[in-house]
């Protein structure tokens, strides 16, 4: 019940979809009755849309998601090879570190977050269309395709019953965080091997402003909003 409700729900918990529709509600009671609290209400969240779309508040809370984890130059004994569903990135660097060890096996764990399903949107099923098209060697892959979200991924991981010290844990740098503190509740200790960074964290603030875009500082916030959420809705839930 809480995974659908979580989905219809989800449009709303996007926190600038909530502040924009929030001020058109807001703007339409003000027109209609032109009271004082209604219009310092509207004001603040005209503020906080301001705050959020013009200055860096997104890229700063995901510098401190993905701070903590970084890749090293190199790994010893790496044996299995975990992918979590998401990006492309992810899969191409899986491609990568499978090069760099022959010998290890990869597992791309995800499943279908959609409320309507079909065969043709489900993680596994795009993930083995991109494989193929790179040539990869498709017997040293195993589809893991049941999970829904990052908790349901561990859950699976940890039934594959792996060596975790041999165990490399791909996924994007900005979700590391919350993935290792579900890895350590499930038992499961991998080591991290986060990819394509977006807080800019190594761009000086004069250059991040020769590429201001208001829409990819609401994006940057969008995302670091859900993935706090999704920690402390961890934390209070385990």
């Amino acid at each position: 019940m809480y995974y659908y409700l979580s989905k219809f729900l989800g449009p709303l918990l996007n926190p600038t979809n909530f502040l924009f529709i929030l001020f058109i509600i807001l703007f339409i009671f003000f027109l209609i009755s032109k009271r004082k609290i209604i219009l310092k209400i509207l004001s603040l969240n005209i503020f906080l849309i301001i705050i959020v779309a013009f200055f860096p508040t997104g890229s700063l809370g995901l510098k401190y998601l993905e701070k903590d984890f970084i890749i090293k130059k190199e790994y010893k004994d790496i044996k299995n090879i975990l992918v979590l569903s998401g990006a492309n990135e992810r899969i191409i660097a899986s491609i990568s570190l499978a090069y760099q060890y022959p010998e290890a096996k990869v597992f791309y764990v995800g499943g279908n977050a959609y409320l309507v399903k079909n065969n043709e949107n489900d993680d596994p099923t795009i993930a083995k269309k991109f494989y193929n098209k790179l040539n990869f060697d498709m017997d040293r892959i195993n589809f893991i395709g049941k999970s829904r979200n990052t908790i349901e991924n561990f859950k699976e991981i940890k039934e594959l019953d792996l060596k975790y010290s041999e165990t490399i844990l791909i996924t994007s740098a900005y979700h590391m965080k919350r993935s290792m503190m579900i890895a350590k509740k499930q038992g499961v200790k991998v080591i991290p091997y986060p990819i394509n960074p977006i807080s800019g964290s190594t761009t000086h603030l004069l250059n991040s402003y020769q590429v201001f875009d208001v829409t990819n500082n609401l994006s940057k916030f969008n995302t670091f909003f859900r993935e706090i959420l999704g920690i402390i809705a961890f934390k209070i839930t385990s």
